[in-house]
C-alpha cells in the first residue's frame, strides 16, 4: 500500500480521484454482450445489484441513485397480458419501477428517442400504454429517453458515484462535515490544506472528500463541472 501511495503522491490532484477509485473501488465482473450493452448495475441504495439491458438503462439508474424523492426501484418488476388497440392479446414488460417517498410508484419504459421518432408503431404502442397503465391500474408510466438526460450533471453523477463504496471511515466524514459547519463556501482543494498540509495525506483525505459530496450532494451545483476548484457549502437540512 505504501508503494502504492507513493506514486499516487507524484500524481497531479485531478488525477487523484480516479486513482484512488481504482484502488477503493472493488471489481465486479459482468457477462458482456455483442448485441447490446447488458450487465449490472451495483444499486447503493437498494443494496443489491440490478440488471440493465442498455446504456440508456444504466444511466437511468444512476439518476434514480441521485433522487432524493426516491426510495427504491427494481428492473422489469411485472409483466401484464393486455388487449392491444387491435384486439390483439400481448404481454409487456416495463424496464423499471420507480417507489417514491411520498408512497406513489411509477413504471417506466427506457428508449432512445430515436427509436421511437423513427417507429410510429412503436410511438402508438406507448401512447396506449400510457393511457393502458392508467385506467386498468391508476398507475404513472412514463417513457425515459436520452433527452431527458443532461450530459453534465450525468457525468458528476457517474463521477461521484465511482466514491460511493469506498470503505467507511466515521471519523472521516465527521471532520469534512466540520469544517463544512465552519464556513459558508470552500472548494475540495481548501478542504484538503484544512485537513493536511502533507500532500501524502491530502491523497488519503481526497477519496473521503467525493465520498462525503456524494453522500450530501445538496452541498454543491451538480450541474456544473466537478474540479478540485469545486465550492462546497454548508451543509443544508433536508
Amino acid at each position: 500500500m505504501k508503494n502504492i501511495l507513493k506514486s499516487l503522491n507524484k500524481l497531479h490532484l485531478e488525477k487523484f480521484d480516479e486513482a484512488m477509485y481504482n484502488i477503493n473501488m472493488s471489481a465486479r465482473k459482468i457477462k458482456k454482450s455483442y448485441i447490446s450493452c447488458t450487465g449490472y448495475f451495483a444499486s447503493y441504495k437498494n443494496k443489491t445489484q440490478i440488471a440493465f439491458e442498455s446504456v440508456l438503462e444504466r444511466d437511468l439508474y444512476m439518476l434514480l441513485e441521485f433522487d432524493k424523492d426516491v426510495i427504491s426501484y427494481e428492473e422489469q418488476p411485472i409483466t401484464i397480458n393486455y388487449e392491444y388497440k387491435d384486439g390483439s392479446k400481448r404481454k409487456y414488460t416495463p424496464d423499471c419501477l420507480v417507489k417514491y417517498r411520498n408512497g406513489k410508484v411509477r413504471y417506466i419504459e427506457v428508449k432512445y428517442i430515436n427509436e421511437i421518432n423513427n417507429n410510429q408503431k412503436l410511438q402508438e404502442k406507448l401512447d396506449f400504454l400510457k393511457l393502458y397503465f392508467y385506467d386498468e391500474y391508476f398507475l404513472k408510466f412514463e417513457v425515459f429517453t436520452d433527452q431527458d438526460i443532461g450530459q453534465q450533471y450525468l457525468e458528476n453523477l457517474k463521477f461521484l458515484y465511482k466514491f460511493a463504496f469506498i470503505s467507511n471511515d466515521e471519523q472521516k466524514i465527521l471532520e469534512i462535515n466540520r469544517i463544512l459547519n465552519e464556513v459558508d463556501y470552500i472548494n475540495i482543494k481548501e478542504i484538503l490544506q484544512m485537513l493536511s498540509e502533507d500532500k501524502y495525506k491530502q491523497l488519503e483525505w481526497l477519496p473521503y472528500v467525493w465520498h462525503y459530496v456524494f453522500i450530501n450532494n445538496n452541498v454543491t451545483n451538480l450541474h456544473e463541472k466537478l474540479t478540485m476548484n469545486t465550492k462546497l457549502e454548508k451543509k443544508v437540512m433536508m
